[in-house]
């Protein structure tokens, strides 16, 4: 951990910054929290120096911080909180950064009405970046999240029954995960069959699931706070021939991003390979409207995130470490849709699969 507190601070020092708060109160998120520090619980606040670090908590936390964080001095704050971190601020000196997508103005006002003298600048992006590339042992961690994913929904389609409600087959599939040694979902599962197909972020409900339909089911596991993410579209019995057709055009458009997915190409790229498969065919007007994919870590949906059309996001150049999802999809209204995703590690040389389940065609 003091060697991610290392990095950071050579970007501290780039953008001229004495210090830069995270701040994960229970009601914040907590991953940049955690990556620095290795605290797993749920309200912390971390101000990082030039030279040094101090980890606030509160009275629940402060016995589990001694334990878990490394590189930081460990205190306990009292109420209000902020007046420990306006001490902490003051010895680290006048310019603080602070992450401006996190944190609320209320807060910000608050340690503005603590540190007049001071500054606080924006200064989002620098630990996503960091997290964006993978170490040995986050990559050892989510191989381990996505192989234990793979089979609970192995073990979940094992015990699924025609007519079951989308509903009870996401119970079923949550609890093979904790079954199976998971911490539990990544995130909540989506179940969509027949025309719900057409709905990429269905919840699922009390519908049953019965013969003659797909269903796309989009679901991952955590394992010590790292997360997988993986889509199987299966059917019901045998399907209609329009509907294999849209199945196996997925699976192209699948196959074509993960074959340009390796370091030095753009996350652009990796959409637009995957994107023409279906765009010139004759089911363009239904072809996935997002980009191919995002990056996978303590959140689900982190950096690198696809450049696609229209999006306005930043191209980024994938590098070795790098975990990214490429999942394209065909999604057509009253009738419904298909979506196959895997999530790879971007290698020396190519790209790792992670995710473990065959994505040929199949029907339960």
């Amino acid at each position: 951990m003091n060697e991610r507190l290392q990095r950071l601070r050579l970007r501290m020092a780039e953008q001229g910054l004495d210090a830069l708060v995270i701040a994960a109160p229970e009601d914040l998120n907590h991953a940049n929290l955690r990556y620095l520090s290795g605290f797993t619980g749920t309200s912390g606040y971390l101000v990082v120096g030039a030279d040094d670090a101090t980890f606030l908590t509160d009275s629940r936390y402060v016995e589990q911080a001694a334990n878990e964080v490394q590189g930081c001095r460990v205190l306990q704050h009292g109420s209000p909180y902020v007046d420990a971190l306006a001490d902490a601020c003051r010895q680290a000196g006048p310019r603080i950064g602070f992450e401006a997508a996190r944190v609320p103005v209320q807060m910000l006002e608050q340690w503005r009405s603590r540190l007049l003298e001071h500054e606080f600048v924006a200064a989002d992006g620098m630990v996503e970046q960091m997290r964006a590339v993978k170490d040995a042992s986050e990559v050892a961690k989510m191989r381990m999240v996505a192989k234990l994913a793979g089979a609970a929904l192995a073990d979940a389609f094992s015990s699924f029954m025609r007519g079951m409600s989308e509903r009870k087959f996401a119970q079923l599939l949550s609890n093979a995960m904790l079954e199976r040694g998971l911490d539990g979902n990544g995130f909540p599962s989506i179940v969509a069959s027949g025309t719900r197909g057409s709905l990429p972020h269905a919840r699922a409900t009390d519908k049953s699931m019965v013969h003659g339909e797909l269903v796309t089911i989009d679901y991952g596991g955590m394992l010590s706070g790292y997360r997988s993410d993986e889509t199987v579209t299966v059917g019901i019995g045998p399907v209609e021939p329009k509907l294999r057709e849209i199945y196996e055009l997925v699976r192209e458009s699948q196959a074509a991003g993960i074959a340009a997915a390796r370091a030095g190409v753009h996350t652009s790229e990796v959409d637009r390979a995957a994107r023409e498969v279906i765009q010139t065919s004759a089911y363009r007007e239904w072809c996935f409207a997002y980009g191919i994919g995002h990056g996978v870590g303590l959140d689900i949906h982190e950096q690198p995130f696809s450049a696609y059309p229209g999006s306005g996001r930043v191209d980024t150049e994938l590098l070795p470490g790098m975990v990214i999802t490429v999942e394209p999809g065909i999604y057509i209204p009253g009738v419904g849709g298909v979506r196959i995703e895997d999530t790879l590690l971007i290698t020396e040389d190519g790209n790792e699969r992670m995710t473990v389940t065959p994505k040929e065609y199949r029907f339960l």
